[in-house]
């Protein structure tokens, strides 16, 4: 019998459809990736996007078993959907050769146990720019597995970037890491992203002083870096680009003719061979198990040089394009200052560590709302978090756990802003939806600018014509039309309730005081107000939805 091209047609795609099917039932839910979806990119588990509600577990707290036991429960019961811990390249392969898996399947079974999703750590050669998690085979090989040296020539504990036996045995490692974890993992997916090495740089000067690292040092500058340099020549960081410039932005020549002679030249040096290094490591692990993987940086004024700082992304861009994100690790207090630095087109934000502080719920609410972060981490959490019930962090976590699907959706179509607001600066107005939207510190009391002591914040949605979601702290907001038209607006329904899976479960109906501030009605009208206010009450962050309509 012969079969019609259309027949043949519907045979193969019937085919493809029953092998797409076979395949996935074969590797379980689909594999974590990185996709762009309208105004953001998003972290996609288990087929759909994903917000990390995280914590990052001190990190020698992975390194037992019957240690970590009662740790991971305790996580999950403060609202966090993301566990990150460590898997150290000692005790992953004590000897050469011989790899020990029993931490890391410990480490996953647990996760998994307490319905966490699992961030690995890689604690290869480098940890906070140190090499004190490397093999002891490795730490007492100082002529195959050389040391960085100082300008005063002594050694330190710090491998050698340069070295490529070392290069070597890590990517050799953490590839086999990221084999067994597909092994392991393909079914459930627990394991949904890898940090590779962690706060990589160079302690104590601008630069290795060693004899190969003066060697290289001493090279023409690569002509893969002077060529990404050009491509990306109107994207530079204008920190960089300012550097550069006043070394005279040559294209081609040694690392100090081309970047000057002093630290600036000495720290791209460093971050191009870290970058490069890294990069490495990364595809040898890709190559075994393709899920995102990013760096982090340490942020403060004196940190290790030659790490993916903000003002080298330029190098770390073109040295290393197997890694996903560079992620700041924040401790600064100038946590808005910081992540814009860190938030680019083709760089998501995400933030693993950060301290569990008051200021953290602020900042996470923040981050999410206003730079589309991915996710947000703080440090040690199940040490440093006194307060699993009503500290701050769980608190948010608890409110953003049911909010989360809504605010990927409005991340997705750029319907999403944040605030924080302090004492110093009580007002901030923005323009959202064809409404000025002026957010304050919520006033202790009616008819007053007098306000609440502790600091507000906030994250605003506006899911259709006239209608907002407004989620946080201490707030209160009033809104004034922006568009031509009726230039007053009032408030024609405002409920409090919680999202439950991203589902808006109602609670009461607010009027009358709930939403009076002023009766001075010539003072009000003035202004194109109403006298009223959409205020957040709860004495945790809190949820309100609210519609308007405008008039004349």
């Amino acid at each position: 019998m012969k079969l019609s091209s259309k027949t043949i047609a519907l045979t193969g795609a019937f085919l493809i459809l029953i092998n797409a099917a076979f395949a996935q039932q074969k590797t379980g839910k689909p594999i974590p990736h990185f996709e762009k979806r309208g105004a953001a990119t998003q972290l996609i588990v288990d087929g759909k996007p994903y917000l990390i509600l995280g914590g990052e577990l001190h990190n020698s707290n992975t390194s037992s078993l019957e240690y970590l036991k009662p740790l991971l429960p305790k996580l999950a019961g403060m609202h966090l959907n993301t566990v990150l811990g460590t898997v150290s390249w000692d005790q992953l392969e004590p000897t050469e050769g011989k790899f020990d898996f029993s931490l890391v399947d410990g480490l996953i079974k647990q996760s998994r146990a307490s319905k966490l999703k699992l961030v690995i750590l890689w604690f290869g050669s480098w940890k906070n720019g140190m090499s004190h998690y490397v093999p002891v085979w490795v730490k007492q090989d100082t002529k195959r597995f050389p040391r960085v040296k100082m300008a005063n020539g002594k050694s330190t504990e710090t491998v050698n970037v340069f070295a490529d036996e070392n290069q070597k045995a890590d990517a050799k490692a953490f590839a086999a890491l990221m084999k067994h974890v597909k092994a392991v993992d393909a079914q459930d997916r627990t394991v949904i992203m890898v940090q590779v090495e962690n706060e990589v740089g160079i302690h104590g000067d601008n630069r290795d002083r060693s004899d190969i690292a003066n060697a290289n040092f001493a090279k023409q500058v690569p002509a893969e870096l002077m060529a990404g340099l050009q491509k990306y020549q109107n994207e530079l960081q204008p920190e960089f680009k300012q550097a550069w410039d006043k070394a005279g932005a040559k294209t081609a020549g040694t690392w100090e003719e081309v970047f000057g002679k002093g630290p600036f030249g000495d720290e791209v040096f460093m971050a191009w061979h870290y970058a490069k290094y890294l990069n490495a490591v990364t595809a040898a692990g890709k190559a075994e198990y393709n899920i995102p993987m990013y760096v982090n940086a340490w942020i403060s004024p004196v940190y290790p040089r030659g790490g993916p700082v903000a003002y080298m992304h330029d190098i770390w861009r073109i040295g290393a394009p197997r890694i996903d994100v560079f992620s700041p690790d924040i401790y600064q207090p100038d946590f808005k200052g910081i992540i814009p630095l860190f938030h680019h087109s083709w760089n998501p934000l995400f933030i693993p560590e950060c301290a569990p502080d008051s200021a953290g719920a602020s900042n996470v609410y923040y981050a999410i709302g206003a730079h589309n972060a991915i996710g947000y981490s703080p440090f040690a959490v199940e040490e440093r978090i006194t307060d699993p019930v009503n500290g701050p962090i769980p608190k948010a976590y608890k409110v953003l756990e049911g909010l989360a699907p809504v605010i990927l959706d409005a991340q997705s179509k750029g319907i999403i802003t944040a605030v924080t607001i302090n004492r110093a600066n009580p007002i901030q107005t923005i323009n959202m939806g064809g409404y000025n939207i002026e957010l304050r510190t919520r006033r202790k009391k009616m008819g007053t600018e007098r306000y609440l002591p502790n600091s507000s914040y906030g994250l605003i949605i506006n899911p259709a014509a006239d209608e907002f979601i407004i989620s946080g702290l201490n707030l209160e907001a009033t809104f004034a039309p922006s568009t031509p038209g009726p230039q007053i607006a009032g408030i024609a329904s405002l409920w409090e309730g919680v999202y439950e899976k991203g589902v808006w479960k109602p609670g009461r109906k607010l009027n009358g005081d709930n939403i009076s501030q002023s009766y001075a009605m010539t003072e009000q009208t003035n202004r194109n107000q109403t006298g009223t206010v959409v205020r957040i009450e709860s004495a945790g962050p809190g949820v309100l939805r609210v519609k308007l309509y405008k008039f004349d």
